[in-house]
């Protein structure tokens, strides 16, 4: 028995020296079941040696995790490799437009993220994620099945770092999420402006107020070139300024977050669309006039006036009512050759119900009401699933989504929507998502 163990012992010392790699269970399996057709080792002996290679395999994995962290410590920086966390989501999407008079359309999309932040040190995070999409178009990160399976390009998403030496004060450089409080009137849920940001918001509620009304201020500032800065073509930019409160009512639990924003679109009016965006919207329903091409009519300086009041039970659901309401404010001459800017508001208002979990069948629903005309908001970056995109519309959207567990959930979306100006064209959406998260 002892010599037969031996030599096998023997057997795999040798396989283990010629080989760099880890045995695997199959081969060790294999191995075993051949010694015992040649006779060397009994059914017995072999169940003998796998139950010893069990007990030993515990302790070898802990020792091989502890030499793995002492090696990352080791390298340079290889401290900070420990704080990366990666995460992303896949969503699969069929899409039908019911287009008057254009002819319906069908098509099935898909849209991929994913990408890493890291704190290298405490105040420092570095963001970075990559995603589907198409080139000149910065509202979506949506791909078509289409082209019989050619390939789909990647591009990048973000690309920031974000310094918080306070927990009251944030900077952030590069291409970000967006850092400000907002609906999809001014800005689509897939934009991520470039440039810089700064957001303060106190911890804390202020302390006069606190006793009888919890308020904490926030403020939000940011700086956007919006196409290279050349003195020939002007120098579009947006600069963002937004102050706010979240605010704790002193009734059944209820919150309420109301905000002002103004966004001052510079470097626009008279300027070339070509030179300021390469999206092929154009100018997505902002007015336009020809001279030595394509131009933008009117400068876009917003006042964006924003409130979300919710109340955490309703009838064991929470609850949301959002109203946003938008104006341009800038200033047209009376001499100017397209004349006095028209059609400049927008106002949009919501009601949220329920709340989707990681357990299966949790459910959300939701209802909104959308007016937005061509001049009230700059149109290459509004909500590019509203009416196809850009401005002049007005409608409805209801949907739903439920919970699947952690990771999955469903979600169905239908866009009922006309053109307030010019041809009263329909563009009725249906969006019907399943959407993972990883």
């Amino acid at each position: 028995m002892k010599g037969r163990l031996l030599s096998f012992a023997l057997i795999l010392s040798v396989f283990f020296v010629a080989s760099p790699r880890v045995v695997l269970a199959s081969e060790t399996d294999a191995l075993l079941n051949k010694l015992v057709e040649k006779k060397i080792l009994t059914v017995e002996e072999a169940q003998e040696v796998r139950n010893e290679m069990a007990q030993e395999s515990g302790p070898s994995a802990k020792v091989r995790e502890a030499d793995t962290k002492d090696v990352v410590k080791n390298l340079p920086g290889g401290s900070w490799l420990n704080t990366v966390k990666w995460g992303g989501d896949l969503r699969l999407r069929h899409e039908t437009q019911f287009r008057d008079p254009a002819i319906m359309r069908n098509r099935e999309r898909f849209r991929l993220r994913y990408g890493f932040t890291a704190t290298p040190v405490k105040p420092l995070e570095i963001g970075v994620k990559m995603g589907t999409g198409t080139s000149g178009d910065p509202l979506s990160n949506n791909q078509t099945f289409t082209n019989t399976f050619d390939k789909k390009a990647i591009f990048v998403d973000l690309a920031y770092a974000k310094y918080t030496p306070w927990s009251w004060f944030s900077v952030t450089g590069g291409k970000m999420n967006n850092p400000f409080k907002t609906t999809d009137i001014v800005w689509d849920p897939d934009v991520t402006p470039e440039g810089v940001a700064l957001q303060l918001k106190s911890p804390q509620a202020i302390p006069v107020l606190k006793e009888w009304l919890p308020v904490r201020p926030f403020a939000n500032l940011g700086a956007f070139p919006l196409a290279e800065l050349n003195t020939t073509k002007g120098h579009p930019a947006v600069y963002a300024y937004q102050g706010g409160a979240d605010i704790d009512l002193p009734f059944f639990g209820m919150g309420f977050q109301p905000s002002v924003a103004y966004y001052d679109f510079q470097g626009i009016k008279n300027v070339l669309v070509s030179n300021v965006t390469t999206a092929s919207a154009g100018a997505a329903g902002n007015t336009t006039f020809s001279s030595a091409g394509t131009r933008f009519a009117y400068d876009y300086n917003i006042v964006d006036v924003l409130g979300r009041l919710t109340v955490p039970d309703v009838i064991g659901q929470p609850v949301a009512l959002i109203g946003d309401w938008v104006y341009n404010t800038a200033y047209a001459s009376p001499d100017s050759s397209v004349g006095k800017i028209d059609n400049r508001g927008a106002w949009q208002a919501g009601l949220e119900v329920g709340q989707v979990t990681e357990k299966f069948g949790s459910l959300k629903g939701f209802y909104y009401y959308k007016r937005l005309e061509n001049n009230a908001t700059f149109g290459p970056l509004t909500d590019s699933d509203f009416g196809a995109g850009g401005t002049n519309h007005h409608g409805h959207i209801f949907g739903a989504q439920m919970g699947l567990n952690k990771w999955a959930s469903l979600g169905l979306k239908y866009y009922k929507t006309v053109e307030i100006n010019g041809t009263r064209n329909h563009n009725d959406t249906l969006f019907a998502d399943l959407q993972f998260v990883f």
